[in-house]
């Protein structure tokens, strides 16, 4: 049987994108058409099928076929051999970020998981695909080309793709070991091209260097940069994309070091994640909700891997990789949710409330919590036994990703046994951190002193946050300390303003229901949330070893 499909832009005002199905050389009496309810690296149900509408079946005469919509994203029709089917329906692509559409009269963005149904039970089945584009955009996609079509080998390499085309497409190239680096930029440039590429071959060829291989031949960086502010990537096996903004302040150097900060990240997941994988995620099933507990591995380990390689490929000083730590550290520090679910519990519930910040304390976020666990087991390998995370993840990269094998927490922690002289010593810290509830902070703090450095608390810089434990975003309380006095008189959401005197503070709130309090609080010895930052003590050798 083949499968084709074919994209066309009638009205790019209208962000419709119309698309065509067809199936011909049919083998079967039965097709079943899946859209995607999730996407790779998202682990939260999305249900695309919201943005689909004029959904129709029609034979090669132009006759309508009935079908039966099964549940809200499965549609199911009979067939007839020697008949070609032709499945329509137009996508709503008015979603600007790194993992949706988006289209108007200047571009046609897609990520193909949003937008293209898998016939089920076709997993090897290659996806032909053609599009309908104005002759003066250039085209940037991880999809192959054959003649005037693109291909996808199967469902899950279509899934994993996506393409740009744009009126200007800025197209810059680099090599890193073996494989051609792509990057591809949709929007206004305010920084240089020569220092933005030595940025990028430093940091992929020090990842290379280190894993022993890239698995693809050809890799695109694709980047859509914005007029707004915005933050977002996502990870493909044969590339990624990055929106970014605003554009105008990449001429900054604190933008650019986020923005090299989420491409060495994502960079990253093209072995972990895209290829070291646990099992329940190998191969994907985008029908339903997937569990994993392995989000300390997928995120936590890319998190802490993806800015330690900014620092050992020689793109951040010492200096500037601490001042990004500090920001993990400090958003660690601000939530109590390890008091309630551990790390394993909280990556199961990514698709409960994984990506919003839910009720206060409830859960630990994979990525920022899971990198602190890393940076951990980084300092306890390299002090026992002189070996590191990033053995850790070449192993795992030949164990499993090579070998195209998923890996469990049990088989993925052996690996981790296996790097340290001290057993014992790491299977407590599971217990504790990992699979236990103790406070991740406090190892932290010991195991740092261990590369020459220290955690510094700052009380000063916010003494309503730290002294009366009240945190405030947008001139509203946001976080309330539970041990501090204002837990049983003020509350989350509560607009506030304040003043403060030698030996206190003192409050006015505006409640919701119109209620005015007014309250006056002593400053506690006690530092509820003081702003961390870490200081180079001095050169000790394990920290050159953790550096390069």
């Amino acid at each position: 049987m083949k499968i084709h499909y074919h994209f066309s832009c009638e009205n790019p005002t209208s962000q419709f994108i119309q698309i065509t199905l067809r199936l011909t050389h049919i083998d079967r009496s039965r097709i079943v058409l899946q859209l995607p309810s999730w996407r790779p690296g998202r682990y939260q149900l999305t249900d695309f099928a919201q943005n689909i509408r004029y959904f129709s079946i029609k034979d090669h005469t132009n006759s309508p076929v009935a079908f039966e919509k099964e549940t809200k994203n499965r549609w199911i029709f009979t067939t007839e051999k020697e008949v070609e089917y032709f499945i329509s329906y137009e996508y709503y692509a008015a979603k600007m970020d790194a993992g949706s559409c988006w289209v108007d009269e200047n571009q046609v963005y897609l990520n193909f998981v949003n937008c293209c149904m898998e016939l089920l039970n076709s997993s090897e089945l290659p996806y032909e695909l053609s599009f309908d584009l104005p002759s003066d955009f250039a085209i940037a996609t991880t999809l192959s080309k054959s003649g005037n079509y693109y291909q996808a080998f199967n469902f899950q390499e279509l899934a994993d793709s996506s393409l740009l085309a744009a009126q200007n497409l800025t197209h810059w190239q680099y090599q890193a070991g073996e494989t051609n680096f792509n990057c591809w930029i949709n929007g206004e440039i305010h920084f240089s091209k020569a220092e933005f590429l030595t940025h990028f071959e430093k940091f992929s060829q020090k990842q290379i260097e280190d894993f022993g291989d890239f698995p693809e031949p050809e890799y695109h960086f694709i980047f859509q940069l914005l007029a707004y502010p915005h933050y977002h990537g996502v990870e493909h096996k044969k590339g990624t994309i990055i929106t970014f903004g605003p554009a105008q302040s990449l001429s900054e150097p604190s933008k650019m070091e986020e923005l090299l900060g989420v491409c060495s990240h994502e960079l990253y997941h093209a072995w972990n994640v895209c290829r070291i994988r646990p099992t329940e995620l190998l191969p994907y099933d985008f029908s339903k909700e997937v569990y994993t507990k392995a989000g300390w591995i997928l995120e936590g380990v890319t998190t802490y891997m993806g800015d330690l390689y900014l620092l050992k490929s020689g793109v951040y000083s010492l200096e500037i990789y601490l001042r990004h730590l500090d920001k993990i550290i400090n958003r660690e520090s601000q939530n109590f949710g390890w008091e309630n679910y551990n790390i394993l519990e909280s990556s199961h519930d990514l698709w409960l409330d994984g990506y919003q910040t839910g009720i206060p304390d409830r859960k630990v976020n994979i990525y920022s919590h899971g990198a602190l666990i890393c940076l951990c087991l980084d300092i306890m390998l390299m002090s026992s036994s002189g070996y590191s995370l990033t053995q850790v993840m070449k192993a795992a990269w030949v164990k499993f990703g090579k070998r195209n094998f998923g890996y469990s927490q049990l088989t993925f922690w052996k690996i981790v046994l296996e790097k340290t002289l001290n057993e014992t010593e790491m299977n407590q810290f599971y217990l504790d951190y990992i699979l236990g509830k103790k406070n991740l902070l406090v190892k932290v703090k010991e195991l740092i002193s261990l590369i020459g450095l220290e955690l510094v608390e700052d009380a000063s810089s916010n003494p309503l946050a730290a002294k009366v434990g009240i945190l405030v975003a947008n001139g509203k309380i946001s976080k309330i300390h539970p041990d501090s006095s204002a837990y049983t008189i003020l509350m989350i959401g509560d607009e506030i303003t304040f003043s403060q005197c030698e030996k206190s503070v003192n409050v006015t709130v505006n409640r919701q229901n119109s209620k005015t309090l007014t309250s006056n609080f002593e400053i506690d010895i006690k530092n509820y949330f003081p702003t961390y930052f870490l200081r180079i003590m001095k050169d000790y050798p394990l920290q050159e070893r953790w550096r390069n």
